[in-house]
């Protein structure tokens, strides 16, 4: 078992190496503002007569990729498909179904929860956000708020070394780095994932012409180094539960990447958000997380997508299928604001 003042030892050593964490996130990414078409809101208030009686909402059964019907402001018409993923993957997703291959094809534009252009600049972006949770007073780090059996717990995955580094930051910057282990045990790899596939496609197959970003980067930034330390220490030991039932916890993961292969979108919600209520009431921090890392975003992709219906032409969104299922998800904030049928 390791002791905690060995642990301020290392910190001495190590607290002038800077760690430079790189995540990719299983429900959210970092992005930059939205490139997308600039916002009418008097063409978007609620009742809004064209958009009630224009935009029809089509769920294809073979893949959790929805289409939008609907005409643009020049009356030619208009189409959005969105294709919801999940940021993970194996083998089985390595070829589009045939739905999601002719959406691709047809569309004109793509638009991704951040922009290509804010994918070049992530690492800079990361590096410095973990580099402003450095703390500045090193007598009291996070190996003081963790007891023994936690820190044995962690150094079975992180070596001693990496974790007396990763005590000087926030409780953030180490919580996201054991994140990806419950994926790993899973046996699903970030790389196989539709985003990634989406991407490569775009830069393969229409002569990289980019595409554009939903959120802008402060509201992802807000949500990687959400809460304060209290809140922050109550995620990590949510995770730490987790590498502690580690099976059980994979075993979770793929039944909902299961559920999303089947395109089930109806059970994918139930499946994914009975977690989330479980969560708040072991936790009430975590609402006003969850509202902000689906609901809010929700709702302000709800009118960033009825943008790209004023426009002609065809526009292919793809982002974390939560968005687009359950309650509040886009298509209900949408519907709320009369755009969809």
């Amino acid at each position: 078992m390791y002791n905690k003042r060995t642990y301020h030892g290392r910190i001495v050593k190590f607290c002038l190496h800077s760690v430079y964490i790189i995540l990719i996130f299983v429900f959210a990414l970092a992005s930059c503002k939205s490139t997308g078409p600039a916002q009418d809101d008097s063409a978007k208030k609620p009742g809004s007569p064209q958009a009630v009686e224009k935009a029809k909402l089509t769920k294809y059964p073979d893949a959790m990729l929805w289409q939008i019907d609907a005409a643009a402001k020049d009356g030619t018409p208009s189409k959005v498909y969105i294709l919801g993923t999940y940021h993970a993957g194996d083998d089985r997703v390595l070829n589009f179904p045939e739905c999601v291959s002719n959406a691709l094809e047809e569309s004109d534009r793509y638009v991704c929860e951040l922009s290509s252009q804010v994918w070049a600049q992530l690492p800079d972006m990361m590096q410095s956000l973990t580099m402003k949770s450095f703390l500045t007073d090193l007598s009291h780090t996070l190996i003081d708020d963790l007891t023994e059996e936690e820190i044995t717990l962690i150094t079975q995955f992180i070596d001693p070394q990496t974790l007396a580094q990763l005590v000087c930051f926030e409780p953030w910057v180490l919580n996201n780095y054991l994140q990806p282990i419950v994926m790993l045990a899973a046996d699903l790899d970030s790389q196989k994932a539709y985003d990634v596939m989406v991407m490569d496609y775009i830069a393969t197959q229409k002569n990289n012409q980019g595409f554009e970003g939903l959120d802008d980067a402060q509201t992802q930034l807000d949500l990687v180094a959400w809460g304060d330390w209290d809140t922050q220490m109550t995620m990590l030991r949510d995770t730490l539960d987790d590498l502690t039932n580690l099976e059980v916890a994979a075993q979770e993961m793929t039944e909902l990447y299961e559920l999303f292969l089947q395109a089930d979108d109806q059970a994918f919600a139930d499946f994914y958000f009975k977690d989330f209520e479980n969560e708040i009431k072991k936790h009430p921090v975590y609402k006003d997380y969850f509202d902000a890392l689906l609901s809010r975003r929700n709702k302000d992709w709800a009118l960033k997508i009825a943008d790209y219906l004023d426009e002609p032409g065809v526009t292919f969104i793809f982002a974390g299928c939560a968005h687009f299922v359950g309650d509040d998800s886009v298509f209900d904030y949408m519907q709320q604001n009369g755009i969809l049928k």
